[in-house]
């Protein structure tokens, strides 16, 4: 090193940038041969599952050696704790020389920049000790927990190898800054062909486009060189060292090597690049016992562009994605405590495509102020530990979070103040609040349309009675029954199991449980209707069924019919109902409920007469019976219909316009 400090003394800063781009591709291969070490070591604890040969990574990072292609292959688990790793003296080498070639341009810049001379010491200290106690490697031997103490990223298990090229990186990142002499839109370059600006500009357009909204946080720092033939840029994203993403342009090809600490960001970022032709290799995250939450995950992703102007709209795009990598998972945890995991995704990739993003949101308050405008609602009481998604439901809440974000970013881009933001967010919250029973009255609509279906297969199916139709009608309609009957059942089952104690929960939980009544009463008569068997009828010398005694049940039939449909009205109308709705709005919902209960009562004059007729017209005693057990069941099913009409009014008057 004495000799190279001469040189750079005379040199000055045409030398530092050489060894800084030495330093990053060193950096490169140093981490290839680490995800060397732990895919051999994870092969030879399970060498049943699949693995990865890296040969892709090591001709990116512009290693040579082939050999290395089938190192994890050829690795194995020799005794408890120790491996056979084929050439492990040669890749231990490998990466002690690259650690070293880290550390040349962090010497030398003492001299260049007059830097620290002290931290410089310190990592050549650090090297030292790191390798001072080296085991010999013979038979291709290695320990596991030499393995650790070289890949290990994490800090309380003491020193090692990846720690220090992690320190390093970080080193070279700071000279690449300082050493560059030049700007294009934002971006600190030097040693970049004439050619490549066209390509760091576009980079950059699109950084520069979505950078506003990450206001006052840190990050988005850019750096552009040219090493080993190709166009780096890097970008640090964040202020999380394992969150880096380096760019590698060749020709019309772009490499992207993306890093980070949580797998749920990495697949974020790659749905974020959907929109393009992105070709990503298998994300390499380390689950052995030893490493599981130390290690960062990889992914590389591949575009090959068919002319250049295409490339440098992947550029943009790329560049413009990358301010919603920042603080995602915050964001993510944040909202976890509003909405179910799938919702709060579904919301952040929204926030992302619509160019709104999620700091706007954190630098607002983040869920605290949602749960200050929850608070002052009287009628919305949160149970501990309960999520806005319990009180509106997810696919509401989901709507509101959309509506928070997008408010939060236009807002505080425009100047607004944080209070007027919250005021907004407020007053939607309100009315979400004042139509939380939409969302549950959706599966009564459900319900509601179920029984309609169900009172029309009765009456058709006793209008065949008698007829020439296909003798096979019934017993397909009761097929089609049992089936509805059954998707009943499941709504009442999806309405009981929700989470909370709401008022509206337990309405709309009892309402069903009341028109259920109707669906297993009208679904019992169709039944009934497949026990009249007309053949053995006529055997038995008797007639089929007459007009005098099918004519009673046909009307009632055909009133169970229209007092399903009122019921379904009456229903529908009240998912629209508000404290705000208009007087025409909730005329048409007490005109159907009170024609459900007029209905019914025509139903029960019409089921006497029935009875009656039944009585006079009937030829033997298994008509009498079924024909009479059907004619109880319609009448059953109108009571229980009209009872949820009833409670539905009640609901309706005594709890929604009331808020």
């Amino acid at each position: 090193m004495p000799g190279k400090e001469k040189i750079v003394e005379e040199l000055g800063d045409l030398l530092l940038p050489n060894l800084v781009n030495s330093g990053l591709v060193a950096n490169d291969r140093a981490k290839y041969l680490m995800t060397l070490l732990q895919a051999s070591r994870e092969h030879a604890d399970h060498p049943d599952a699949g693995f990865m040969n890296l040969k892709q990574e090591r001709t990116d990072c512009g290693i040579e050696e082939s050999a290395f292609d089938s190192l994890v292959q050829q690795s194995g688990k020799v005794a408890d704790g120790t491996y056979r790793i084929p050439g492990i003296g040669g890749v231990h080498a490998a990466l002690v020389q690259n650690v070293r070639v880290m550390l040349a341009p962090i010497e030398a810049a003492v001299a260049s920049f007059d830097g620290d001379q002290r931290r410089a010491t310190e990592y050549q200290r650090r090297l030292e000790l790191l390798t001072a106690d080296t085991p010999s490697l013979e038979d291709d031997l290695i320990s596991g927990a030499y393995i650790d103490q070289l890949t290990s990223a994490q800090p309380s298990g003491g020193d090692s190898i990846h720690l220090l090229v992690m320190n390093l990186h970080k080193e070279l990142n700071r000279l690449q800054q300082q050493i560059a002499a030049e700007s294009i839109d934002g971006a600190r370059v030097y040693g970049v062909a004439e050619d490549d600006r066209p390509m760091i500009g576009a980079f950059m357009r699109g950084v520069n486009r979505t950078r506003k909204l990450k206001f006052d946080h840190p990050g988005l720092d850019t750096t552009a060189t040219r090493a080993d033939g190709k166009l780096v840029i890097q970008n640090d994203i964040g202020t999380t060292d394992a969150h880096v993403l380096v760019i590698h342009v060749t020709a019309t090809v772009v490499s992207v090597t993306y890093t980070d600490v949580h797998i749920q960001r990495l697949l974020f970022f790659q749905n974020l690049l959907k929109p393009l032709a992105v070709h990503w290799e298998d994300t390499r995250s380390r689950h052995s016992s030893q490493l599981s939450e130390s290690l960062y995950h990889l992914s590389v992703g591949r575009y090959e562009a068919e002319e250049a102007s295409k490339l440098a709209e992947y550029l943009e795009f790329l560049g413009s994605r990358l301010v919603f990598l920042i603080d995602w998972n915050r964001a993510r945890k944040r909202l976890r405590k509003l909405a179910p995991k799938r919702v709060c995704l579904d919301v952040l990739q929204w926030a992302a495509e619509n160019d709104l993003g999620h700091m706007a949101f954190l630098k607002a308050g983040g869920e605290q102020f949602v749960f200050d405008a929850l608070q002052l609602s009287s009628r919305a009481p949160l149970q501990l530990g309960g999520q806005l998604s319990d009180i509106i439901g997810p696919e509401r809440a989901g709507e509101f979070l959309k509506f928070t974000l997008k408010t939060a970013a236009e807002g505080l881009l425009a100047g607004h103040s944080e209070l007027l933001i919250r005021d907004e967010v407020r007053a939607e919250l309100r009315h979400y609040l004042d139509t939380a029973h939409q969302g549950l009255l959706e599966l009564a609509a459900e319900h509601a349309a179920l029984t309609v279906e169900l009172a029309t297969a009765a009456r058709d199916c006793l209008l065949q009675l008698g007829g020439q139709t296909d003798s096979n009608y019934v017993l397909r309609a009761a097929r089609r029954a049992r089936k509805w009957e059954h998707q009943a059942d499941e709504l009442v089952t999806k309405l009981r199991n929700l989470p909370g104690e709401r008022v509206e929960s337990k309405a709309a939980a009892e309402l069903l449980r009341v028109a259920d009544d109707a669906a297993d009463d009208l679904e019992e008569g169709v039944f009934l209707l497949t026990l009249f068997d007309q053949r053995s009828a006529a055997a038995d010398g008797n007639a089929s069924v007459t007009p005098q005694c099918r004519d009673p049940l046909r009307e009632l039939a055909g009133l169970l019919v229209r007092t399903a449909q009122e019921y379904l009205k009456a229903v529908e109308n009240a998912r629209h109902i508000s404290r705000g709705s208009s007087r025409e709005e909730m005329g048409d919902f007490l005109t159907a409920v009170d024609n459900t209960i007029s209905l019914e009562h025509e139903i029960d004059d019409a089921h006497r007469h029935t009875k009656a007729s039944i009585l006079t017209f009937s030829r033997d005693y298994r008509q009498l019976h079924l024909f009479s057990e059907f004619a109880d069941t319609l009448e059953s099913a109108s009571d229980s219909m009209m009872g949820a009409a009833l409670m539905l009014r009640d609901y309706v008057l005594g709890e929604v316009i009331t808020r």
